[in-house]
């Protein structure tokens, strides 16, 4: 087997790993956008303690993340992890993923993604800015059409990244104060309208 190919397989086995649990998850959607504890995360996820660095510490042993600083707490030392990988998966790592996984894994973003549009609609920042997009697109494809939108949607992504990156730049060598903003892309196969009404 090519070394090139052993070295994927085992990234992926470890993502794999990462992954295994929707709480984790739902760590490093948090610590991708901010520094915490796992005493912070515990109480904004609504887990115990225990849970919760245990699942920190996996996530570490994967390198999924690192600790930036810990701070003196009641006699205790709490620690402070960020992120190291994005929460989300590409498409060879989610499709060697067990399919016993997946539905956690999704529910967890989509928990994420529910939780990012009700602070913006609650805080009134969704219609804040003019040129805001929102838009729900259905559509009727074949495997081809298929196969084009989640390209497309990839491609955008990476464009995506990019972005960031290059904001990131600017906004560090100016004053202006940066805005957070969300995007939430999703693309997925819809049940027929019959089958939605049998349920």
């Amino acid at each position: 087997m090519p070394r090139t190919k052993q070295k994927a397989d085992g990234v992926e086995q470890i993502v794999a790993k990462a992954f295994a649990h929707p709480l984790r998850v739902q760590i490093l959607i948090i610590l991708n956008e901010r520094v915490a504890s796992p005493n912070l995360l515990a109480q904004e996820l609504d887990q115990s303690l225990n849970l919760v660095a245990y699942h920190v510490r996996v996530l570490e042993k994967y390198d999924c993340v690192e600790l930036v600083g810990t701070k003196q707490r009641r006699g205790a030392t709490e620690h402070f992890y960020r992120a190291t990988r994005r929460q989300f998966l590409s498409d060879a790592e989610w499709a060697r993923l067990p399919e016993v996984l997946r539905p956690g894994l999704s529910g967890a973003m989509l928990k994420a993604a529910f939780h990012d549009i009700e602070d913006a609609v609650q805080a009134g920042t969704m219609d804040e800015i003019e040129d805001r997009h929102l838009s729900r697109t259905p559509m009727v494809v074949d495997k081809q059409g298929w196969g084009e939108v989640a390209t497309l949607l990839s491609e955008t992504l990476d464009r995506l990244l990019e972005i960031q990156a290059e904001s990131s730049a600017r906004l560090a060598g100016s004053a202006e104060e940066g805005m957070l903003s969300k995007v939430e892309i999703m693309h997925f196969k819809s049940p027929s309208p019959q089958a939605a009404l049998t349920r």
